[in-house]
């Protein structure tokens, strides 16, 4: 037996529970998935953002874990998407809960373009496709020249550079419809971001406030955007090459810390080390293997199967309480700044894609 096949297993068997504790999110979630659980507050409202990006994480669960009714449930949060959509074309921020304003999210309507595009692709019907394409072009009509959205950011105009997060779905979109407005409002979103690279490596404003430091979540959302965007478009020295210092420094703390990642970055690289943000450890790692895809470098590899296994030692395996079995936390130790003493779904979302893509690479290896 090739040497890796035992970690397979065992990725395999976190992937089950994790993907088991989204399935929990969902029951909760009154139609969608709920954003998180709390030992003190139960499970939170619906979150239209990150039910969005779940789709693609059930549907590529459902085929190595031979589970049917994740597809099911991809398909069942699709069309729960559908209802909430605008005329317009975009999707509510924030939490769904009862009686509350819906007001149109940049930020959020890209998310949920990863499920449309997913669920396009994947049973070839029009609406997913129709839907994708309509909060594209709702997102690149009321981009500015500057690649600055005015109306739907989380902070009043604020855009931040993880809106690389936001052109990468944009630029799948185009894939499908072949709009140029669409293709051409994600790439002035890109090079405005592109063009606030320090010479550390750092992407200025990557974080949510820009006088504060970053969560790794929100550096690893940055890089993965643009990454995901550099190969799409096939244009790696533009995009995917200026994220490589910093991904390679990520790395070598991978190395260093056995997988553990400070919690967040100032922008000279100094670090908030008494807490790790494990949502931004599994993200890290997802970036380092698509990396990797495109040109094999195992120390990659070794680098990212060191932060997924840090968050799988952190990962609740108990049967008690079943709320919280296969959930991940926002911050290890819990009361860490990012996320504090919450199981968001979106950690969990992240945990699967990487422990996903982690096992196929080994297999890979092991195969050869």
């Amino acid at each position: 037996m090739p040497e890796t096949l035992p970690s397979i297993a065992r990725y395999n068997a976190h992937l089950r529970i994790t993907a088991d504790w989204l399935l929990q999110s969902i029951q909760h979630g009154k139609g969608g998935s709920s954003a998180h659980y709390s030992h003190l507050r139960g499970w939170s409202a619906p979150y239209p953002e990150t039910t969005g990006y779940i789709i693609p994480t059930l549907i590529d669960a459902s085929a190595p874990l031979d589970d049917p009714s994740l597809h099911t449930s991809a398909i069942t949060l699709g069309e729960w998407l559908l209802d909430l959509q605008d005329a317009a074309g975009w999707w509510p921020g924030g939490l769904l809960k009862p009686g509350s304003a819906r007001q149109p999210s940049v930020f959020n309507t890209a998310q949920i373009l990863d499920g449309m595009t997913a669920l396009a692709r994947n049973t070839g019907e029009a609406r997913w496709r129709d839907a994708a394409a309509r909060g594209a072009s709702w997102l690149a009509r009321n981009l500015g020249a500057d690649g600055c959205w005015q109306i739907g950011n989380y902070r009043e105009g604020v855009n931040p550079s993880y809106y690389a997060q936001v052109a990468w779905p944009m630029l799948q979109v185009w894939q499908l419809s072949g709009d140029d407005l669409v293709h051409e409002a994600a790439i002035r979103v890109l090079d405005r971001i592109i063009a606030r690279r320090v010479s550390n490596g750092v992407i200025a404003g990557w974080g949510f406030d820009e006088d504060r430091p970053a969560p790794t979540h929100t550096i690893a959302y940055t890089l993965r955007g643009l990454i995901e965007s550099a190969l799409l478009l096939d244009r790696w020295d533009t995009y995917g090459e200026p994220c490589m210092a910093a991904l390679e420094k990520l790395s070598r703390k991978s190395q260093i810390a056995d997988g553990r990642l400070p919690g967040a970055y100032r922008e000279d690289w100094s670090a908030v080390s008494w807490y790790s943000c494990l949502t931004g450890n599994v993200q890290t790692a997802l970036c380092l293997l698509r990396v990797e895809q495109r040109e094999r470098d195992l120390r990659l590899v070794n680098s990212a199967a060191r932060l997924v296994d840090h968050v799988c030692s952190h990962q609740q395996t108990g049967s008690r309480p079943a709320a919280t079995r296969g959930a991940v936390a926002g911050s290890s130790p819990p009361w860490g700044r990012y996320m504090f003493m919450r199981y968001p779904n979106w950690a969990a979302k992240y945990h699967a894609d990487a422990l996903m893509m982690l096992a196929a690479r080994l297999q890979g290896e092991a195969d050869r």
